[in-house]
């Protein structure tokens, strides 16, 4: 099969360039339609569809050939024999190469050392699998350096499986086994631990709502004065509580002449004043106190 691609090659590129004069000779137009209209084409289908399986890879090649059949359809005699010989060899160069691809998988010994160094699949699968790979890439042509080291990497990772697997046959069941008991250990250790925290936050949560919750205040309550006794606390600071129970608050400076008013000193924002009040439109005092 790899002969034969190396055939159809040759066949492909000369039946495109063919293809690709008569279009020129056609129009300019038409010549840069199928020289660069596979190309964008392709860019456009790989947007759109997700390369990452071997149907989706034919899909995006298949829409290069949407230009050269459209020059095709349109100039017919022109295009003829290069279009037939161009698409007659193309499409079974192409049909080589998918089921080169479909006989391989999506596996590559990179990818099955990668997966398996990182225990996304089991080393005991990716040895057999790798065993398959090797013996496909042996019978192709020469291999390069890079492809030479890969396969010595697999070799090792195989002779590694076998000997552990001599050893003892369970070895990957086993191992398996274990895995999972510590993959439920693992869980219940973080289940506990989400509760832990989670009992932390409440904890945090209710000490911050006392913090944050307003303490009233008590009440001040301050000493009562009885009317018979004010003349002792002349120069004091008095609250009142008139007989239509309205509160004034002032330092008491004496009585007048009558003795019957009191002189009561208010501050103002506009300075001090003072105001007489008579004895009997007092119904009670008190001694304000600075806390």
């Amino acid at each position: 099969m790899e002969i034969i691609g190396l055939l159809l090659a040759p066949v492909v590129i000369i039946s495109f360039i063919w293809l690709l004069v008569r279009a020129f000779k056609k129009s300019a137009a038409w010549g840069f339609w199928v020289l660069l209209g596979p190309l964008l084409i392709v860019i456009l289908a790989a947007m759109l569809i997700q390369a990452d399986s071997i149907i989706s890879i034919l899909l995006i090649s298949l829409a290069a050939y949407i230009p050269p059949v459209a020059f095709a359809y349109k100039c017919w005699e022109e295009a003829k024999k290069p279009f037939l010989t161009y698409m007659i060899s193309s499409v079974l160069s192409l049909s080589l190469s998918v089921s080169t691809l479909a006989s391989l998988g999506d596996d590559t010994l990179t990818s099955l050392i990668s997966q398996s160094q990182q225990g996304i699949i089991n080393e005991q699968d990716a040895a057999q699998r790798m065993k398959r790979l090797i013996r496909q890439m042996e019978n192709s042509a020469s291999l390069t350096p890079q492809e030479k080291l890969t396969i010595r990497t697999a070799q090792n990772i195989i002779k590694q499986v076998e000997m552990n697997l001599a050893k003892d046959p369970l070895y990957y069941s086993r191992e398996s086994a274990e895995e999972d008991r510590q993959d439920i250990a693992e869980r219940e250790a973080q289940r506990k631990k989400e509760e832990a925290l989670k009992k932390l936050q409440e904890k945090l949560n209710q000490r911050t709502a006392k913090e944050t919750t307003p303490t009233q205040k008590k009440p001040r309550t301050f000493p009562k004065i009885k009317k018979s006794e004010i003349r002792k606390y002349i120069g004091s600071t008095i609250i009142i509580i008139t007989m239509q129970e309205l509160k004034h608050k002032g330092i008491l400076r004496g009585f007048d002449e009558e003795g019957y008013n009191i002189i009561l000193e208010k501050e103002r924002k506009t300075g001090k004043l003072q105001f007489k009040m008579h004895m009997s439109d007092i119904k009670k005092i008190y001694l304000y106190i600075d806390e």
